[in-house]
């Protein structure tokens, strides 16, 4: 992994969301989505550095959360409320089967094109953003 600093990720965190913001504007919701998901990811390991850790970048975190793609125990970490209601927002069900892509797994769902519950991905994004604005106040 490539180490950087909290700025360095803060800065990575406000591109990827206007990027973000771009793509599901221009109704590309699978590349916003994994856009808002990096940015959210971005934000809150930046968070954990400044607030939990008190140190300046990446080398610093734990293993476990080093390389986690985890929001929710990312959010936990700096005590963030849960971003909506029922047990895990960022949890979609696939078109096909029905069966569920975890919130940890979202990113590869979205970068790998599989399909989404229409519904469930407006909920995962939704969450996604009140995470992102969570983080901003954060810092």
């Amino acid at each position: 992994m490539v180490d950087v600093g909290v700025s360095e990720l803060r800065r990575s965190r406000d591109r990827l969301a206007r990027q973000g913001e771009t793509a599901v504007q221009a109704g590309e919701d699978a590349i916003g989505g994994l856009l808002y998901f990096y940015a959210v990811e971005c934000g809150l390991k930046a968070e954990v550095l400044r607030w939990v850790l008190q140190r300046q970048d990446t080398s610093a975190l734990p293993k476990d959360l080093r390389r986690t793609h985890n929001l929710r125990q990312l959010a936990k970490t700096l005590n963030l409320q849960d971003p909506g209601p029922g047990a895990d927002p960022l949890r979609c069900h696939r078109q096909k089967d029905g069966s569920w892509v975890e919130s940890q797994q979202l990113h590869e769902a979205w970068r790998y094109g599989a399909e989404l519950r229409t519904e469930d991905q407006k909920a995962a994004m939704e969450a996604l953003k009140a995470l992102l604005k969570a983080v901003r106040k954060g810092s």
